[in-house]
């Protein structure tokens, strides 16, 4: 899917996330979190013809860049609503984030979880000390979640749609800005948009040229849908393997006025080729990966882009237990070739 043409109100309206935004994020999360590293891929790199490296957010404290959006909003609020506690929907990832900064900053937490987490990121968040309430999906999760925090008057944290939330994701981009400044596609996974937006505000300021693409699953492509017609439309989606893809934004979302100026196009992939991305990062880079964070590598293999020089590759997380994995890559383990 090619980048939706933005009006011309769009681009002159202000956006609440800025790159100055960004920059003060990065400073204000700085003692909390990793540099992670952006690791040349050669395997990549020959089948694409071009330079490609991994970010590897899988590195990053607690296994997914996760912490940086939650470090971010709970530093950005005063001590008073700390104190109150915060509140979290989430599939797993966004909650391990969360529970993380807010045991490290002592913010007491409670979060919503469909009864499909996976068990392993239910077990993280339990040790991190959060309580845990379950429902029968992602909606009805956040739904109770924002109705416990306004009773409550708890800060809701969102896993995307937060200024706050959004220039935490951008300083990846920083990041990866600092060690290839000469990037010129950056590929990234789509849930509700906000890492890939806040990646869009900070990256294109300094190289206004680089491309950005989104990855989003088949079975649940709202975000991409959204783009395609430059507006919220109803969407068929499914569960997917990849379950921090598989947001179902609210149609007021800030992520999506940011994601039409700076995603230049979302690619598509299927349930089988983030199983064979799994496998491929196992096998040549000897990292285990979840689904979510195999999406953005299963696109480049699925849909090799021609005429770039210098590609990042952002891989978002590894939060994932191993009977979960094995069960997933099944044969693929055992694979003589992948």
């Amino acid at each position: 899917m090619s980048r939706s043409t933005s009006n011309a109100s769009e681009h002159s309206a202000p956006f609440p996330v800025t790159p100055v935004s960004i920059r003060e994020a990065r400073e204000r999360i700085a003692p909390f979190i990793r540099h992670t590293p952006l690791e040349p891929s050669p395997a990549l790199s020959r089948r694409l013809g071009a330079r490609v490296f991994l970010k590897l957010e899988c590195l990053q404290v607690t296994g997914s860049f996760k912490p940086r959006i939650s470090f971010n909003k709970l530093l950005s609020v005063d001590e008073v609503t700390r104190a109150r506690g915060a509140v979290a929907s989430t599939a797993g990832g966004h909650g391990i984030g969360l529970s993380h900064a807010a045991r490290t900053l002592g913010v007491p937490v409670e979060l919503f979880l469909p009864r499909t987490a996976d068990a392993r990121k239910v077990e993280v968040m339990r040790g991190n000390g959060a309580r845990l309430h379950f429902f029968d999906s992602v909606p009805a999760a956040r739904e109770a979640a924002q109705a416990y925090a306004r009773e409550h008057q708890r800060l809701f944290v969102s896993a995307y749609n937060d200024p706050a939330v959004i220039a935490g994701g951008g300083t990846v981009g920083l990041e990866v800005l600092d060690d290839l400044p000469e990037v010129d596609l950056t590929v990234v996974g789509i849930g509700g948009g906000g890492l890939i937006s806040g990646m869009g505000v900070a990256m294109k300021d300094r190289n206004p040229r680089m491309r950005l693409w989104g990855v989003q699953p088949e079975v649940s492509p709202v975000l991409a849908e959204w783009l395609r017609h430059g507006r919220p439309v109803p969407v068929e989606s499914r569960p997917s393997i990849a379950d921090g893809l598989g947001a179902q934004p609210e149609p007021d979302t800030l992520t999506l006025p940011l994601a039409r100026r700076y995603v230049d196009r979302v690619l598509r992939v299927s349930e089988a080729d983030i199983q064979d991305a799994m496998a491929w990062l196992l096998e040549e880079h000897q990292l285990v990966v979840e689904p979510s964070g195999a999406a953005t590598v299963a696109a480049l293999l699925r849909h090799p882009p021609e005429g770039f020089r210098d590609v990042a590759v952002v891989i978002t997380g590894r939060n994932i237990s191993r009977a979960r994995y094995v069960h997933l890559l099944g044969e693929r383990l055992t694979a003589a070739s992948l």
